[in-house]
């Protein structure tokens, strides 16, 4: 057994011991995170085989993590497995990943008087996934860099973007006749939470957005947080409804179609529905499985919504059960944020959780299988921490860069300027 499988009954077994006792099910990423613990504690007393196990245990659980698969990388290493670190360093490249080889391998030499072709075919795979792909044209620089732009909306019809602020908890307007410039368009008379989702509803005509609290969140004395869907008129900015639903944590991101809206929960671990302007806000799904929840999009025939650390689920329009897609080899599904549909039923989707980060297309077989990803946008210069990804008119609009480094949660602030928003488009290929 090498250091990159596991068998199900082993990682069960795993589990049970790692894990320390929980009041209820632990979730998936609860399991994996103790995995983890335990992992670095046996790697500190050198006990590097047992290290191995408790790792290939996490994969297993978050296939293509980026990070375990470098753990693999070094634990082999330290375990004196060159084979084991050819594996891990292959499945890496195989599943499209960015990597330094030369910076992170510490043994790099002896792999390579070992085995120099194999080297060579890492460095040319590693070269590969790293290739800028893709053309973007700027399509909008507002100076709002102390608002940390987090969501995006671009208007259909009218080619307006939307962009929801954080620090400053506002909702600005860019006309696309004045890409360098902006307007209020809510926030100002009054007061809404930080925005981390917005999508237009030009049938209704109104602007979904979703609030709620982070710590770089500015709250008044005796300000008390929470969440709420927010339905604005679209020309206007008027608040026409804030839409709340018990239970409620964190609503993080949404999307609408046909007037129907779907919001997710990140920090609950559910998903609610608005069935039209008229409804109330209902649960949708729930799930104990749910470890971070993100962009959602409706596409062949279900709601697909991505998890930060576990991947793509499909949520079944008639039970509302959730399935988790298994990731193949060749592709890595943690760390995806923002997601969108296209008229085609064509998923795409914003990873910034691991490099390369950029825009990329989900791929399916003809039974809407989850089979791999292709790059449509990585590589430009412009790209930082991209977030929010929607379509307009054949192309793809992405928030290429929030600036959360920039945005310390004990409220300091960065020696130098903090950078501006930049919105790009890409063609859809």
């Amino acid at each position: 057994m090498n250091a990159l499988t596991f068998s199900i009954s082993a990682v069960a077994l795993m589990v049970a011991a790692a894990l320390p006792a929980f009041a209820q099910s632990p979730s998936l990423l609860d399991t994996s995170r103790a995995l983890r613990e335990e992992m670095r504690a046996a790697a500190q007393i050198e006990d590097f085989e047992t290290a191995r196990r408790l790792n290939a245990a996490a994969l297993s659980i978050q296939p293509g993590h980026s990070a375990l698969l470098n753990n693999a990388v070094l634990l082999a290493g330290f375990a004196g497995d060159a084979q084991g670190q050819f594996e891990a360093l292959e499945a890496l490249a195989g599943a499209g990943l960015s990597y330094d080889l030369d910076g992170a391998v510490r043994n790099l030499a002896e792999l390579e008087a070992a085995d120099p072709q194999r080297v060579a075919a890492l460095r040319a795979a590693f070269d590969a996934n790293a290739a800028p792909v893709g053309e973007a044209r700027l399509v909008a620089s507002p100076p709002l860099g102390d608002a940390l732009i987090e969501a995006l909306a671009v208007d259909n019809e009218t080619e307006r973007l939307y962009l929801g602020g954080v620090a400053e908890r506002r909702i600005y307007r860019v006309e696309p006749f004045a890409p360098t410039d902006f307007e209020v368009f809510a926030g100002e008379d009054e007061p809404i939470g930080s925005i981390f989702g917005l999508a237009a509803d030009r049938r209704n005509g109104r602007l979904y957005a979703v609030e709620g609290v982070a710590p770089q969140t500015p709250l008044g004395d005796g300000e008390a947080p929470g969440t709420a869907l927010l339905a604005f008129d679209l020309e206007t900015g008027e608040l026409i409804e804030r839409y709340t639903i018990e239970g409620a944590v964190r609503m993080g991101d949404l999307t609408v179609r046909d007037g129907v809206v779907f919001v997710s929960d990140a920090d609950a671990g559910r998903i609610y529905r608005l069935n039209g302007p008229r409804a109330e806000l209902e649960l949708y799904a729930e799930d104990d499985r749910f470890a971070s929840l993100q962009g959602l999009a409706q596409a062949r025939g279900a709601l697909w919504v991505v998890d930060y650390a576990l991947g793509l689920w499909r949520i079944d329009p008639v039970t509302r059960h959730a399935h988790l897609q298994p990731s193949p080899d060749s592709a890595s599904l943690i760390g995806l944020d923002g997601l969108v549909a296209d008229r085609l039923g064509r998923l795409f989707v914003v990873r910034n959780g691991a490099g390369p980060v950029g825009v990329f297309e989900l791929m399916f077989d003809a039974q809407s299988q989850f089979v791999g990803m292709e790059p449509v946008l990585t590589g430009d210069d412009r790209i930082g921490e991209p977030t929010t990804l929607r379509v307009s008119d054949g192309r793809l609009f992405v928030n290429a860069d929030a600036p959360w480094d920039q945005f310390p949660e004990d409220g300091t602030r960065p020696e130098g300027p903090r950078r501006t928003p930049q919105i790009l488009a890409v063609p859809i290929p």
